[in-house]
């Protein structure tokens, strides 16, 4: 990607482009996705027979702090947290486990709502290119939108 000209690509497309930016025409900083793909020696998401599946997770802490829409390290996303490992044992138990019906009613309706997503895959991952940071969003401004309008 190039960051001041606020450009992120694939792999496949900065190759395509030679690793030329294609806004101010500058050598494009290349990433660790951009060596495996020149490494690889199949197309990405193949899977063999003997494939272990995996999940993605994101921490619950981070889930909590998106639905409240404050900050991962406050205090009032420690002490939900806190609230909802007694509850539930582990902050694995309730990003795999738990059922949905069970999240549901007991906790609060966008926390489980951001749970479901990610575990049903349902969010936005935003790779990082040129020293910026990715970001993972669950929540969209639709539903920050929409979520401010039940206040009225």
């Amino acid at each position: 990607g190039h960051r001041n000209c606020k450009q992120c690509l694939s792999p496949k497309e900065s190759l395509k482009l030679n690793n030329i930016c294609p806004k101010c025409k500058r050598e494009l900083t290349v990433g660790v996705m951009h060596r495996i793909e020149v490494l690889s020696d199949r197309e990405q998401g193949y899977t063999n027979e003997d494939f272990i599946p995996y999940k993605n997770l994101v921490p619950l802490r981070e889930i909590i702090a998106e639905a409240k829409e404050i900050g991962v390290n406050s205090k009032t996303v420690n002490d939900e947290y806190r609230k909802f490992i007694s509850r539930f044992d582990s902050e694995f138990n309730i990003l795999l486990k738990i059922k949905e019906e069970d999240l549901r009613n007991n906790l609060p309706s966008k926390v489980a709502e951001g749970i479901i997503r990610v575990r049903n895959r349902n969010i936005n991952i935003y790779p990082g290119y040129d020293g910026e940071y990715g970001k993972v969003e669950i929540f969209n401004e639709d539903d920050k939108k929409d979520s401010q309008l039940t206040l009225f």
